[in-house]
C-alpha cells in the first residue's frame, strides 16, 4: 500500500443509511476541504461511481459479510483504489480474508477518530 500524499483525493462513502453516509461525508469534508467526496447507498451504485478509476479511497459501511464481499469485488475491479471497511470486530477468518484482499478494517461507527485513521490511507495528516 502506498503512503503517497494525495493533494485532493476523490473519496466515495458507501452506506445504505443516508444519515450515517452523510455524517461520514461531512466528517471528511471538515477535515479535508479539498477532497472530492461522493456518496453511494449500495454496491451497484458504488461500482458505477468508481468505474472510471479516478477514485482514491472507498469507505464502506455495509453490514457483515455483505460489506466484506463488496469490498473484495471492489478491490478486484479497482486494484489501485484504497478500500476501508467499517465493521464490528469480525472473526479471525474475516480479518484474514480482508488482509489477503488488501482491505483495511476500521471499527464502526464513523467517528472523527476513525475517519482520521481512514484518511491516512491516502496521505491525510492534520
Amino acid at each position: 500500500m502506498s503512503n503517497a500524499v494525495v493533494l485532493a483525493p476523490s473519496i466515495l462513502v458507501v452506506d445504505a443509511r443516508a444519515v450515517s453516509r452523510t455524517h461520514a461525508a461531512c466528517l471528511i469534508r471538515n477535515r479535508w476541504p479539498d477532497a472530492r467526496v461522493n456518496e453511494a447507498n449500495d454496491a451497484d451504485s458504488a461500482l458505477a461511481e468508481v468505474a472510471d478509476g479516478a477514485t482514491d479511497l472507498v469507505i464502506i459501511d455495509l453490514p457483515g459479510e455483505t460489506g466484506l464481499a463488496f469490498a473484495q469485488r471492489l478491490r478486484l475491479a479497482q486494484p489501485s483504489c484504497q478500500v476501508a471497511l467499517l465493521c464490528e470486530p469480525g472473526t479471525a477468518a474475516m480479518r484474514a480474508s480482508a488482509d489477503r484482499a488488501g482491505i483495511r478494517l476500521f471499527r464502526t461507527p464513523a467517528t472523527g477518530d476513525v475517519i482520521e485513521q481512514v484518511l491516512a490511507l491516502v496521505g491525510w495528516d492534520d
